[in-house]
C-alpha cells in the first residue's frame, strides 16, 4: 500500500512520541535515576507499563484484580499514583498492540539489572493476580526475561518472589 510508513519508521516515530511526551512530564522533575528498583524514565516507565498491560492481557481476559495490581505495581516499581498513573496507562494502552521489540531494547539497554528484575518480578506478580497462572501469561513473562537478558536464576528468582507475595504471609 503505497503512502503506508515501513514498520521500522512506525517504531521510530512512536518512540520519539513517546519520549517527547515523557521529556515534557519529566522535565520540571527531573532527577538521576539512582542504582536502585524503581524505574524514573518516563520512556522506560511507559515501556514497562505497555509489558504490564500486554501481561495482563496474555491470558485473553482482564479481571479487576489484575488491575487493582498493574496500580500497585506502578506504584512499588515504577513510583507512579493517580494522575501520573492514570497518564501513563493511557498512554501505553495506546501503543500496546504495537510490535515490543524496540521497546524491549530501549529497557534492555537503560535499565540496570535490579531493575528489570523488578519489571518480570511486575509481570510474575501481574500473572498471578487472577488467581490463576495461564501457559500464555508464563510463555509471555519467559520471553520478556529472555529479551532484557536475565538469567533463568533471575527469572525463578521473580516468580518465586511475585508467588509468596501473592500467597502472602504464612503463619
Amino acid at each position: 500500500m503505497p503512502g503506508n510508513p515501513a514498520p521500522s519508521e512506525i517504531e521510530a516515530a512512536l518512540l520519539q512520541a513517546i519520549h517527547e511526551f515523557f521529556e515534557e512530564r519529566t522535565a520540571a522533575t527531573a532527577e538521576v535515576v539512582p542504582e536502585a528498583e524503581t524505574v524514573r524514565d518516563g520512556l522506560l516507565q511507559l515501556a514497562a507499563t505497555v509489558l504490564f498491560l500486554q501481561m495482563i492481557a496474555a491470558d485473553h481476559g482482564s479481571r479487576h484484580d489484575e488491575h487493582k495490581t498493574l496500580l500497585s505495581v506502578l506504584s512499588r516499581v515504577l513510583r507512579v499514583e493517580g494522575e501520573q498513573a492514570a497518564i501513563i496507562i493511557r498512554a501505553a494502552e495506546q501503543h500496546v498492540k504495537k510490535p515490543l521489540k524496540k521497546l524491549l531494547r530501549v529497557l534492555r539497554e537503560r535499565c540496570t539489572p535490579l531493575q528489570k528484575k523488578k519489571v518480570v518480578e511486575s509481570m510474575w506478580r501481574l500473572a498471578f493476580a487472577d488467581a490463576e497462572l495461564a501457559g500464555q501469561e508464563e510463555y509471555f513473562v519467559r520471553k520478556v526475561s529472555e529479551s532484557l537478558g536475565l538469567s533463568t536464576a533471575d527469572l525463578v528468582e521473580a516468580k518465586i518472589l511475585a508467588r509468596e507475595a501473592f500467597l502472602g504471609p504464612t503463619a
